[in-house]
């Protein structure tokens, strides 16, 4: 990881990550999570939506028996990495900005005033794939943090060089819901986790667990693609204007 803030200089007691579905958490943050955990400290996962809805459409079974799979497979995933505290919001799947985002803010911020943490991660304004939740949940997440006032804040991001090397397998395989992502110019790119060795490979175990999401994708990039693909982890500061534009949503629980 790149070591040039005030929080790469301390070490991490608390970690709190706040994501819209199981296995967003694995993708953007394993690698940092397990970090935490191997040094002593704690990590927090809320999720917000179960994922229900990602499953095939031809999937017979009922919203509730998806639920309960997505769980079990973000306990089982987290289980590899020694993080056993995991918080279910249970907002409809595609629904995080439906809701009175009141409650939403007030919930997570709930979470961070009880734990007190020293980092809480989470995704930018572009929600990475522009998944409407994503979005939702950035502000709504962002929101909670100015209110609560614990820790440092990063949002997930990727790197313009990591978008450049995939950008083929992203077209071909259609993994953006809406336009690519706006990659990190490499040299702005505040912290970064590249994983190599046993840290890659527990990295793999945890997204191994999240199977009914991941199995396809690994499937598609081919084993050595696909642990190249998921290898780097990157994250930025919000900007001011990011932490303003979030208080659009904290005026409703003021």
């Amino acid at each position: 990881m790149k070591r040039n803030s005030e929080t790469d200089n301390k070490k991490i007691n608390r970690l709190l990550g706040v994501w819209s579905h199981p296995d967003d958490e694995a993708y953007l943050s394993a690698g940092l999570m397990a970090q935490v955990v191997k040094d002593g400290g704690s990590v927090t996962i809320v999720t917000i939506t179960d994922g229900e809805k990602g499953f095939p459409e031809s999937d017979p079974r009922s919203a509730a028996d998806k639920s309960a799979q997505r769980r079990g497979e973000l306990r089982d995933a987290m289980a590899e990495i020694g993080v056993r505290d995991i918080r279910f919001l249970g907002i409809e799947d595609g629904e995080v900005a439906a809701p009175p985002q009141d409650m939403l803010v007030a919930r997570i911020a709930g979470v961070m005033k009880q734990i007190r943490p020293d980092l809480v991660v989470t995704f930018g304004p572009d929600g990475i794939t522009g998944h409407s939740d994503h979005v939702a949940n950035s502000a709504i997440a962002t929101a909670a943090w100015n209110s609560a006032g614990f820790g440092d804040l990063w949002y997930a991001a990727k790197t313009e060089s990591w978008l450049n090397q995939w950008r083929k397998q992203h077209d071909d395989f259609g993994l953006w819901m809406t336009e690519e992502p706006t990659g990190v110019p490499n040299e702005m790119a505040e912290h970064v986790l590249d994983l190599e060795g046993p840290a890659l490979d527990k990295k793999r175990a945890v997204l191994a667990a999240h199977r009914s999401q991941t199995q396809m994708v690994a499937e598609l990039f081919g084993e050595a693609a696909y642990r190249e693909w998921i290898c780097q982890e990157t994250f930025r500061s919000p900007t001011p204007q990011e932490l303003r534009d979030a208080d659009r949503v904290l005026e409703y629980v003021r």
